[in-house]
């Protein structure tokens, strides 16, 4: 079978988007959309019509501004994908002389909330991706002529190319600002950032607190007898104990489980953790709590011996499959 080099031009994209960028934006916030870790960011904002517009300048400044979530998304939409796929491929509202660069490709408002957001970069991916699955090799090394601007007379290939790097380095930096945000929301509630942190002093000192040494926020639940409001950590962490699990921090992972918290939450749970690491004891601490030994993570569909099995920890194997 002849491999052409659209598909792999192609496959190098798809690959990005639906196995790396698009699940890591799942569950965004419009909080999380426009926060802005520095001021001075430069963001999606309402100009003097109402209409959302990127702030930006051109030419950049020697050192352009930090940029937010929502620029890097309407960035990659419109400008990286949308007026290039429209341009190029149509059809577009723009004239007839108008180049790729052309924002007359893009009349749409931009979009204001993290759910239009998603919808808006899926659209712009399949205008291009679309445009470019129906190229031959022949239409990759033609010239791009007068949509190209001053790269006119470079190949349409080297276009692809240059969009699949530009898509990458923008969708990293959306990924490093939604782990920014994790840590500063982390940092917001001490119990969450101590569990995370594996600090086993901290935590155990919260859950040993008096009831009442705590203030809940007005109209939220009061504490426990622990000291700590587990009703509302799992509403707002319902899968903390995975999550601490993950990081290996099996000392918090038994106080949260003795506390009531939900042993076998998360896409991978505490198990399957245990049974990666070949913690044995933690294991049969986990089982014996309730863990879930068919439990399936939602990644390779695995259940933790699965996981004891594919790296090769053969006492937690036999120990998952005596207890299953």
């Amino acid at each position: 079978m002849t491999t052409t080099w659209r598909t792999d031009l192609l496959d190098q994209l798809e690959f990005y988007w639906d196995v790396h960028l698009m699940p890591r934006l799942a569950g965004l916030t419009d909080e999380e959309y426009f926060w802005e870790p520095v001021g001075g960011c430069w963001s999606l904002r309402r100009g003097d019509d109402g209409r959302y517009q990127l702030e930006e300048f051109s030419p950049e400044p020697p050192t352009p501004p930090l940029t937010t979530l929502a620029w890097r998304a309407v960035h990659i939409g419109r400008d990286i994908f949308g007026t290039r796929a429209r341009a190029l491929f149509g059809p577009t509202p723009g004239p007839d002389d108008a180049d790729m660069y052309d924002k007359r490709h893009w009349p749409e408002p931009l979009p204001g909330t993290a759910t239009d957001a998603l919808a808006f970069l899926e659209q712009a991916y399949a205008l291009w991706h679309d445009g470019v699955a129906g190229l031959s090799d022949d239409d990759l090394r033609r010239p791009l002529g007068p949509k190209g601007a001053a790269y006119a007379e470079e190949p349409m290939a080297k276009l692809v190319l240059h969009v699949n790097r530009e898509v990458m380095a923008h969708g990293a930096e959306i990924c490093l600002l939604r782990d920014l945000y994790r840590g500063y929301r982390d940092r917001e509630d001490p119990f969450v950032a101590a569990c995370l942190a594996g600090d086993a002093t901290a935590v155990a000192g919260m859950f040993s607190r008096r009831p009442d040494a705590d203030v809940a926020p007005a109209g939220r639940e009061g504490t426990t007898t622990h000291g700590v409001d587990v009703a509302r950590a799992e509403r707002i962490r319902p899968d903390l104990v995975a999550e601490v699990a993950g990081l290996r921090h099996w000392a918090v992972v038994r106080m949260l489980v003795e506390a009531g918290f939900d042993v076998n939450g998360g896409s991978s749970s505490a198990l399957h953790s245990a049974a990666a690491e070949g913690a044995v004891e933690e294991a049969r601490f986990l089982v014996d709590h309730g863990a879930d030994l068919h439990a399936k993570d939602g990644r390779f569909g695995l259940t933790p011996t699965g996981w004891a099995d594919y790296f090769q920890r053969t006492e937690a194997a036999e120990f998952l499959r005596g207890r299953g």
